[in-house]
């Protein structure tokens, strides 16, 4: 089925006014897309995990134009022929949100030359890579000993490294117990990292969870005399009914909101059970993945 978005220009078929010299005026072509693909150039730069959801399409043979966006899969018709150019740009739900669909800045777009036959289909798999300048800022995947992430002094629980119910090998899980509404969890990023406002910063991150959590930014204070933080609630993770979810989290104006305090950042996650909102008589179960902190300045 064509799930057809937004369309910025309207196409309209009129085989009524061929004429007939040429029978496949006003005759389209059409483009089929089913998947998208991430290449990753080096192994730096993570797993090739995506949820990159639409795809902003343009094509033309002497001028490349806007045909709209579309959610994968899709075919569309395209009333351009013969030697045509085709651009597609990476498309996300940015923080998970039906209405913000916006192309992702950090990858680079598809295009390529070929020829477009009316009546005919032309399938395509956009391939994708980081663009040339990302800063991969924080990467973890919890597959190496250790982690990147630590308990806050404040937390009530901790959280394990676990291959059971990980996505991609062994996963951050979280368990908070379900009699325990009173128990509180924290983990901050060990380190302390420098994010300018200048820029799109983003959280690439997969995730599985039967309750509610939330991530945030802690912007860094220093003084002569002492250090201290300004706790930035970015974003809330809702139950995903047993199924891992990958979003991508725009981060820009939880930075620009506490840049000119600080610039410098340590990402944290948070969980507590609530009586009228948690699962009842089972333990709450957060699983994190492959988590990605990107910049790319401008």
């Amino acid at each position: 089925m064509k799930k057809i978005l937004i369309l910025a220009f309207a196409i309209v078929l009129v085989f009524a006014s061929c004429k007939e010299n040429d029978p496949n005026e006003g005759v389209p072509a059409f483009i089929c897309v089913d998947d998208a693909v991430i290449d990753i150039v080096d192994p730096s730069q993570g797993s090739a995990l995506h949820n990159i959801s639409d795809c902003w399409l343009s094509a033309g043979s002497t001028k490349v134009s806007t045909i709209g966006v579309f959610e994968i899969p899709f075919e569309v018709p395209v009333l351009a022929s013969g030697k045509v150019r085709i651009e597609i740009e990476p498309g996300i739900k940015a923080s998970g949100l039906d209405a913000q669909r916006n192309v992702y800045p950090m990858l680079t777009n598809y295009s390529i030359d070929t020829v477009l036959t009316p009546n005919t289909t032309m399938k395509l798999t956009p391939h994708y890579s980081y663009r040339q300048g990302v800063n991969f800022i924080l990467m973890e995947n919890f597959d190496q000993i250790g982690s990147k992430f630590e308990k806050s002094d404040s937390s009530t629980y901790g959280f394990d490294l676990s291959n059971d119910g990980g996505y991609d090998g062994y996963a951050m899980k979280v368990v908070i117990p379900k009699d325990d509404y009173s128990g509180y969890f924290e983990c901050r990023a060990s380190d302390v990292y420098s994010i300018s406002e200048n820029g799109e910063t983003y959280l690439e991150i997969s995730y599985k969870c039967n309750d509610k959590f939330n991530f945030g930014m802690f912007g860094v204070v220093e003084s002569a005399t002492s250090t201290s933080g300004v706790r930035e609630n970015v974003y809330t993770f809702y139950p995903t009914d047993g199924k891992w979810k990958r979003v991508y989290i725009n981060l820009n104006r939880a930075i620009i909101n506490s840049s000119s305090n600080c610039g410098q950042f340590q990402p944290f996650f948070t969980a507590v059970r609530v009586d009228t909102i948690s699962p009842v008589g089972q333990n709450t179960e957060i699983y994190i993945d492959n988590l990605k902190l990107l910049h790319l300045e401008n």
